[in-house]
């Protein structure tokens, strides 16, 4: 009858308690405080079980199995509950509470459960440290009614899926978030709200953790997502990488994998990610010499002459992005040298290149990252050819591999320009190692522990596009234990990389820090005595000799534009465009080399463009041929008074923010040159910042229109192999070359003539030639100050 008494004896000696019988009859507190050996108890009903009843089981401790099988009113905690809390059976194994009303159910973090039966009147799923428990253990009644959801280490259960089936979620805490996302999966979570870790609601949403973005997100973006998931670390990808399909002559092979555009994806290239952020960085400045730098003495060009260390100074102060004649601040400036040289500031960046030769393709991957945060550098083993040959027959002299043999005794043959590496290849991927042109089927085996060559590989000679030393990227075929390759003794030699990672920019493990510096904006003028960077009211300098521009710029605590800026800025505008042809994209300028300097400066950083733009939004701007190839002119994309689109033609181009980097007038180069000495035929020495030089083999054909580059980890824009396009196809620029010795380079070619764009180098005269097209082009490399202000920087004396 209603409040009779229920005795239970032996209480603290029972391990198993069925009260299926009785379980209809139960009335306010079921106070089992002194079962504390209790193992099992079963209150489970035949029908909807006792009314106004509660447990209170806090001294169960030993309890593994609870059954409440459709106790409707079973709870913990009073007669108002509606949660049922195990928090103390810390070894409870099954629990069976379908056919129950409680709203939340607390288990033990770490309980060994491995049977969950919950009712489908839960609002609160929360299932912590759970480490038995697996999705076929599980089991809802229903999952519409969870609207909040906490999961933490439970290995056994895709919480993704338990997710997706509790459509009525509306906050949720997720621990040992560790994945990457391309920005979709965090969308989805994006309008829920969390969970923190006291139990207490919040707005913003509790997933712990860290996501790898594989797509570069904006700022604006970045900024709300952080906001909105405060626990998680969600961390941009640490570079954007793009690939140009070397296979195809379109100028426009390029495709971006950060975003899905361009050449592959058969849509238009945008630019985006990390490259984005560095060209937001770039801006025109005026800049003075504060500190002169020391100088060392070189030969460079078999010129005895003196260049500046790095301890220099310069202090710059930006210009307006949108107009050259203010500053940022929107006070004027002068650009007359008399308030400093005009320059371009370019930004500190990381980067490298990959090239998959034998695939068709090359990579180049760029990271906005700061000079103390270098992207990760990938798994993966590295010799040198020092390495190779302090092993056991690594190394053997004045022998090469023939290709299509059946074992590797019979693929020597004796040769005494080349010689052949041996390196371990078993238990790796992928393996990357310097080769050689195919001349006669010369190339590189995999064999077996046995010698018997499982696969060769050749690099076809016909169409080459290819130089001894650089490196090829191979498979490793099943049963191959060891990689044989023939290397050409004059040929620079990289290193061998062996890896088992998948990603093709893996291949090249080593970033290479690409450091600020100023390069100008316009080309060399002389100004009383000095050369400079400024607008003189006429055109640049020429008719002076390799060895006087570069004497008179090192007095002025600079130098003349070098190999790696060159290169940098051919990249950038590949890597902005999605595109090679700069005279297409930017228009080739009026075709003279005496055009009057300073004619973007009204216009800024933006660039002009060419004439295919320019005439689809009017088709009646000048259309004047040069050698039946390029256009004349450059144009300016502007709006009309109502706001149409409209062209303004210039005589001067505009490409990243710099002034006839291309056509009007060559641009030697310092730090390069071309020894054509002994073995060294067509090598480009360039001079690093740090003083140190290295050798890039380039091609010998000269006047070639340029159909591959040496790219590789310093992404050199330095021509290769033999193959011949035409001013609209591929780099859409001619090479020319002697090799003769102590060769200088210049950049740009001039007038408009087809022959030049940002991937033009001329390395076919000494430094004793002068011209009236050839002139210079200032550079600073050293430390940089920017001002506090324009009022500041005016005040500094040079």
């Amino acid at each position: 009858t209603v409040n009779d008494p229920l005795r239970v004896y032996g209480a603290s000696r029972m391990k198993v308690l069925d009260m299926s019988g009785a379980a209809d009859h139960l009335k306010n507190a079921f106070d089992l405080g002194k079962c504390t050996v209790l193992r099992e108890l079963n209150l489970q009903s035949s029908g909807n079980g006792s009314t106004g009843w509660w447990l209170n089981i806090g001294n169960c401790k030993q309890l593994r199995k609870l059954n409440l099988r459709n106790q409707a009113q079973a709870k913990t905690g009073g007669s108002t509950s509606t949660e049922l809390d195990l928090s103390a059976q810390t070894k409870l194994e099954e629990l069976e509470a379908r056919g129950t009303q409680v709203q939340s159910v607390v288990l033990a973090k770490g309980s060994p459960v491995t049977l969950l039966h919950l009712p489908g009147t839960l609002t609160s799923l929360r299932l912590e440290y759970l480490g038995r428990l697996t999705t076929g253990g599980l089991t809802l009644e229903s999952y519409s009614k969870v609207k909040t959801f906490i999961f933490d280490s439970c290995p056994g259960i895709d919480w993704e899926t338990l997710l997706g089936r509790c459509t009525g979620v509306e906050r949720i805490r997720v621990t040992g978030i560790d994945r990457e996302d391309d920005g979709t999966w965090l969308d989805k979570f994006v309008g829920m709200g969390g969970v923190d870790s006291d139990g207490n609601t919040t707005d913003t949403c509790a997933l712990v953790g860290t996501v790898q973005l594989t797509r570069y997100i904006d700022d604006d973006t970045y900024s709300a997502l952080k906001a909105h998931f405060p626990e998680l670390n969600i961390r941009q990808p640490e570079y954007t990488m793009i690939e140009f399909d070397d296979e195809v002559s379109d100028d426009a092979n390029v495709s971006n994998l950060d975003n899905g555009t361009g050449y592959k994806y058969d849509n238009a290239y945008e630019v985006s990610g990390h490259i984005s952020a560095i060209l937001k960085q770039r801006h025109r400045v005026l800049a003075k010499v504060t500190k002169k730098a020391t100088t060392r003495g070189v030969n460079m060009a078999n010129v005895d002459t003196t260049v500046n260390n790095l301890d220099g100074e310069m202090t710059y102060y930006p210009l307006d992005d949108t107009d050259s004649n203010k500053y940022a601040d929107g006070t004027a400036a002068r650009l007359d040298g008399t308030e400093g040289d005009w320059m371009m500031y370019e930004p500190f960046f990381w980067s490298k290149g990959i090239n998959d030769y034998l695939n068709g393709k090359h990579y180049s991957c760029y990271s906005s990252n700061g000079s103390d945060n270098m992207p990760s550098v990938p798994d993966a083993d590295v010799l040198t050819l020092d390495d190779i040959k302090g092993t056991s027959g690594g190394y053997l002299s004045g022998r090469k591999i023939m290709s299509g043999k059946d074992t590797l005794s019979n693929s020597y043959s004796t040769d005494s320009t080349y010689s052949v590496c041996k390196v371990n290849v078993d238990g790796y991927k992928r393996v990357r190692f310097p080769s050689v042109p195919g001349t006669s089927l010369v190339g590189s085996i995999f064999t077996d522990d046995s010698g018997t060559v499982i696969s060769s590989i050749v690099v076809p000679t016909l169409s080459n596009k290819f130089e001894a030393g650089m490196y090829l990227i191979a498979d490793v075929p099943e049963g191959a234990t060891a990689l044989h390759f023939s290397i050409l003794n004059t040929a620079e030699f990289d290193k061998v990389v062996l890896s088992n990672s998948d990603r093709i920019e893996d291949m090249e493990p080593e970033w290479v820090p690409n450091d600020e510096h100023l390069c100008a904006v316009v080309g060399s003028s002389v100004v009383g005595s000095k050369l400079r960077a400024c607008i003189t009211g006429g055109s640049t300098t020429a008719s002076m000799t390799w060895a006087d521009f570069h004497y008179y710029s090192v007095q002025r605590g600079m130098q003349q534009i070098d190999a790696l800026m060159h290169s940098r800025i051919a990249n950038l505008f590949y890597a902005k465009y999605g595109r090679r042809d700069s005279q297409e994209q930017c228009g080739a300028g009026s075709h003279t080399n005496n055009r009057t300097t300073g004619g973007t400066a009204s216009r800024g950083m933006t660039d002009t463009i060419g004439y295919e733009e320019a005439s689809s939004i009017n088709p009646n701007v000048t259309n004047s041929l040069i050698e039946n190839s390029v256009h004349q002119y450059a144009w300016y994309r502007e709006k009309d008074d109502y706001g149409g689109a409209t062209v303004t033609q210039v005589n001067n181009i505009c490409c990243l923010g710099y002034e006839d980097i291309y056509g009007h007038k060559y641009d030697m180069m310092d730090g390069v040159d071309l020894p054509n000495d002994t073995g060294n035929s067509g090598k480009w020495r360039i001079w690093m910042p740090d003083g140190s030089t290295r050798l890039v083999k380039g091609s010998v054909s000269s006047g070639i229109w340029i159909t591959a580059v040496a790219h590789g980890k310093y992404m050199d824009v330095i021509p290769v192999g033999s193959v011949s396009g035409s001013s609209s196809t591929n780099y859409c620029d001619i090479y020319y070359i002697s090799t003769a010795s102590s060769r200088v380079v210049y950049r740009g070619y001039y007038s408009a003539h087809p022959n030049g764009g940002v991937s033009m180098s001329y390395a076919d005269n000494d430094s004793s030639n002068t011209n009236t097209y050839i002139g210079s082009r200032l550079a600073f490399r050293g430390r940089l100050v920017k001002a506090s202000s324009a009022v500041a920087f005016k005040a500094i004396s040079e």
